[in-house]
């Protein structure tokens, strides 16, 4: 299996039905194919609209399928398309298929975005079920020697995003913290990436009482997951550091979270998941670039040993938390992974991505993620990097006015809010935000809340429904335009 997809591409045989394209003015097909696809179109009355094929039926390689490409004025309409042709292949049981020449499709580097697309939409997450699931076989795409080059950057773009959405996908009891820190080692390790993990000692030594107190509660033991990219080593500075949130299970602590929101609460890491995954891809591309992920990694479950509602606690950052409820806990474990990136790192962005609040898919539903912060230029490159990858970015308000969001009375910050304040508990987008401002230290930051958008209900252009990868593809594109990698 290719990239966590049931999608695998090749170099070409002759012998397999051919896939080509058409929307509304053109056909996306090599000269000798057109007439007959043109006749076929008009007898038909095929109306080439996104997610539409028609089967011209006939032996191996005389079998032509024509798959819309959609509308030319949507900005992602070749991915989409790729995503069609897995449909295609998986309603018309077709083993193999192969594509002509990018240069005789009239297509040209497009293809890229067509296979990735194929990749993206065959992703299959085998957990080791006894029967397959009818209909999701495996499926060959057969391609140009010609064209081998686009089909791995396809492949180097798609599989970092597939592999984050296997990881979010996976049960808790299957992917612990420890789990997640091995295999993003194993994974990022071989690309030249220096990964490091802290376990509970060296977390206690460090002082890190966020992630530490809410990782009390489990029997898994928490991890501070570390990976390095260095791509520009004749500097010694950091262009970024992407802090993920790592809950591999959230249960909500003391504060337990009702059903049936809590069976989806392995997702929990789609943050952490993302900001690795990005990574990947930097790494992959061989990118220009000094970037830094951190990870805490932990579960917020039920113990005898769980932090309590009305407990303060001491951060990394030496800053009081007065926990006013269990289930606010990604904002504390952030909190100390921000902190620690400011130490080791000094670098000149923050980042970090989340799925902090359910309040967020009430108000952007899976269509945006939130985007927070206080420096115009930051909101500015982060919400394009989205626009041209389309994982779009919501800017929400964080200003001086709302501190009270986050202020207690016994402690330097409150993880939910001021008691008394209506609309500022820790399903509060804004007060997360400004939880975590609080230990940004005026740094240049920022924080996507990802909650909505980590997992989708519905198809989209670079995902069915399910773990979404969403931000894999939005980091590595900021990388470009903020550093020039």
């Amino acid at each position: 299996m290719t990239s966590w997809s049931s999608v695998e591409i090749k170099a070409v045989p002759d012998a397999a039905p051919i896939v080509v394209f058409a929307d509304g003015d053109a056909i996306y097909a090599p000269d000798t194919h057109r007439g007959r696809i043109a006749s076929a179109i008009e007898a038909t009355g095929f109306d080439a609209k996104a997610g539409r094929w028609l089967d011209l039926v006939g032996k191996d390689s005389d079998r032509i399928v024509v798959v819309a490409a959609g509308a030319k004025d949507s900005a992602d309409r070749w991915r989409s398309a790729g995503g069609h042709l897995v449909d295609a292949i998986r309603a018309l049981a077709l083993k193999a298929v192969r594509l002509p020449a990018a240069s005789d499709l009239d297509i040209g580097d497009v293809l890229a975005d067509i296979l990735e697309g194929a990749l993206l939409h065959g992703f299959r997450l085998d957990q080791g079920r006894r029967d397959p699931i009818p209909g999701h076989f495996g499926a060959m795409l057969y391609i140009a020697e010609s064209d081998l080059a686009l089909a791995g950057r396809a492949q180097d773009r798609a599989g970092p995003v597939n592999r984050a959405r296997a990881w979010v996908e996976q049960p808790a009891n299957l992917l612990t913290p420890a789990t997640f820190a091995d295999e993003a080692e194993a994974a990022l390790a071989p690309l030249g990436v220096t990964v490091r993990q802290l376990g509970p000692a060296e977390l206690e030594a460090l002082g890190a009482g966020g992630i530490l107190a809410v990782a009390a509660g489990s029997e898994n033991e928490p991890r501070l997951a570390i990976a390095e990219w260095r791509g520009a080593p004749d500097r010694d500075s950091w262009d970024a550091a992407f802090v993920g949130k790592g809950l591999t299970f959230d249960a909500g602590g003391l504060n337990l979270k009702p059903r049936p929101g809590i069976a989806k609460m392995k997702f929990d890491m789609a943050g952490g998941a993302a900001v690795l995954g990005a990574i990947e891809r930097l790494a992959l591309r061989k990118a220009k670039a000094n970037i830094v992920a951190i990870v805490p990694m932990c579960e917020n479950n039920i113990d005898g040993k769980s932090y309590r509602p009305g407990d303060v606690i001491t951060s990394l950052a030496g800053l009081t938390i007065d926990v006013q409820d269990t289930d606010a806990e990604g904002r504390i474990v952030l909190a100390d992974g921000v902190t620690y990136a400011i130490r080791e790192y000094d670098p000149a962005v923050i980042v970090d991505v989340a799925t902090l609040t359910g309040m967020i898919m009430g108000v952007l539903h899976e269509d945006f993620a939130g985007l927070f912060t206080g420096d115009d230029a930051l909101a500015a490159s982060l919400a394009d990097a989205g626009t041209a990858v389309q994982e779009p970015l919501w800017r929400l308000p964080l200003v001086a006015s709302m501190d009270y969001l986050v202020e207690s009375p016994v402690a330097d910050v409150s993880n939910l809010g001021a008691p008394g304040w209506f609309g500022a508990g820790g399903g509060s987008p804004v007060a997360g935000a400004k939880f975590i401002e609080k230990f940004a230290k005026d740094r240049r930051w920022a924080h996507l809340d990802i909650a909505g958008v980590g997992w989708a209900t519905r198809r989209s252009s670079r995902s069915g429904p399910g773990a979404t990868g969403f931000g894999v593809a939005l980091l590595d594109r900021w990388v470009d335009l903020a550093t020039g990698a």
